[in-house]
């Protein structure tokens, strides 16, 4: 009887489906090394099959997060998501622009108008005179555009949680600092990844 329960047990264990990569994914880890720049192209192919990128993970929170909406060989549309301050989050919308092979780009894209807020303690969203204030808020604490460009680095890969990390790197004007460094983490589980929070 004994046998009889491990043989079931040994079959329902082989009848579970096993985390993976989806292939393209997976292709893309195989060609890179830990350690090593990632190329644009299968930056772009990260983006694409990703549920979400979150940035400085903190136990299931973010520090902000991107989704990416529409990804092509130009560049990429994504939602940014972030706590504005200890009420509020915000989520809105931009894009970037792929240069050199290396790079994404900010494009200057006015996102301002895209701007989405949620009250952090109950989840209600935000509409009417309280929204359009916090916007204002927001566009009067904008400092002068600048364009920034980021490249990625591989720092690691788990199959079983789906994910992948990356160090982005921050180029202002073509030059970098490791003090703008910044760990993220790529989740391609559709539920883990909506299980995340950001913290303030």
């Amino acid at each position: 009887m004994r046998r009889l329960f491990a043989c079931l047990a040994i079959g329902i264990v082989g009848l579970t489906p096993a985390l993976a990569f989806d292939g393209e994914t997976q292709s893309v880890l195989d060609r890179m090394k830990v350690g090593k720049l990632v190329p644009i192209t299968e930056i772009a192919k990260l983006m694409r099959n990703s549920e979400r990128w979150c940035y400085a993970e903190n136990d299931g929170a973010c520090s902000w997060s991107d989704i990416y909406l529409e990804v092509t060989d130009e560049g990429a549309t994504y939602e940014i998501g972030n706590a504005w301050d200890a009420d509020h989050d915000v989520i809105f919308t931009d894009n970037g622009k792929f240069a050199d092979g290396r790079y994404i780009c900010e494009t200057g894209n006015d996102w301002l108008p895209s701007i989405r807020a949620i009250n952090r303690a109950n989840g209600v969203a935000l509409g009417g005179r309280e929204l359009w204030a916090l916007k204002t808020q927001i566009g009067d604490g904008r400092s002068s555009e600048r364009i920034d460009c980021f490249d990625y680095v591989l720092k690691g890969s788990d199959a079983e949680a789906e994910t992948i990390t990356l160090l982005q790197r921050q180029f202002i004007d073509g030059a970098t600092d490791t003090m703008n460094d910044v760990t993220v983490t790529l989740h391609f589980n559709a539920e883990s990844a909506a299980a995340l929070t950001w913290y303030y």
